[in-house]
């Protein structure tokens, strides 16, 4: 639980365990905080970096607008001030996107890449559904965004056995978020309307893991092939019975692929 300072703002991460330094690069809602669960598998057997984006988490908020480049300088700037010189990645849907565009423009820099649920390109399906999300969090209502943002991520099996569980979250939502974190939402949602690196998938050289979910609805497993397909070194690894937030709907498995990969010195079959 620290902190450094990037572009005149304050940046929060984690550091926890020992080894090979694994970077965890969190999805659009997410924050270092949804990892707690995961921390003590991940931190026996490497060294977990955790990162929240600006507008995300501990992390600062931004005034302005800007794009997925200025999270991509964060990442390189958060190597720089732990003195690295190389680490795993993964990167979870909107940090998955973050992750391509660093390890095309940094190869040297990482050693594997592990892509879960996300895409080469914001698609016209993808942004359309970012518009309904930032329409969400412009009625700065927790049940509202909730009801938007929410069911699409997760797999409607797991959905409907959890229901308590997503209603209580409902109402969470409800006290806790602020026009603040509204405001910051909808700044991460248009800041990936421009994302696209199919021209350098080319340049990844990183062995790289595709983690697919059998029913994810936000980043369809056609656009995982596009990522297997484009980048030279990569393998596909298909989660059945779970939706985008496939780490909380199958952590076990999620968790196995992961370490396995990062552990593996041989290149991984495709599944």
């Amino acid at each position: 639980m620290a902190t450094f300072l990037f572009e005149g703002k304050e940046i929060y991460y984690e550091d926890h365990g020992a080894g090979e330094p694994l970077l965890v690069l969190n999805g659009i809602f997410m924050s270092c905080a949804s990892w707690d669960r995961f921390i003590p598998s991940f931190s026996k057997r490497c060294r977990l970096l955790l990162l929240d984006f600006f507008d995300q988490g501990r992390t600062a908020k931004m005034e302005n607008e800007y794009t997925q480049e200025i999270q991509v300088a964060l990442v390189d700037a958060f190597m720089r001030h732990l003195g690295l010189a190389r680490w795993d990645i993964i990167g979870i849907s909107y940090g998955g996107e973050v992750a391509l565009a660093y390890a095309a423009a940094n190869p040297q820099k990482v050693r594997k890449l592990i892509l879960s649920n996300t895409t080469p390109n914001t698609s016209d399906w993808l942004r359309d559904i970012g518009h309904s999300w930032e329409y969400a969090c412009n009625s700065h209502s927790g049940r509202q965004f909730f009801k938007t943002c929410i069911p699409i991520v997760y797999s409607p099996q797991f959905y409907v056995k959890n229901y308590a569980w997503a209603s209580a979250r409902e109402a969470l939502f409800e006290r806790v978020f602020t026009d603040e974190i509204y405001d910051a939402f909808s700044r991460l949602i248009r800041s990936a309307e421009g994302h696209d690196v199919r021209g350098r998938l080319k340049d990844i050289t990183a062995e790289t893991l595709v983690i697919s979910s059998e029913f994810d609805y936000v980043t369809p497993l056609y656009q995982q092939k596009e990522l297997v397909a484009g980048i030279p070194n990569a393998a596909h690894a298909m989660i059945l019975d779970a939706g985008h937030a496939v780490m909380y709907e199958k952590p076990a498995e999620f968790i196995s692929l992961v370490l396995g990969f990062v552990a593996s010195d041989t290149d991984v079959q495709i599944i």
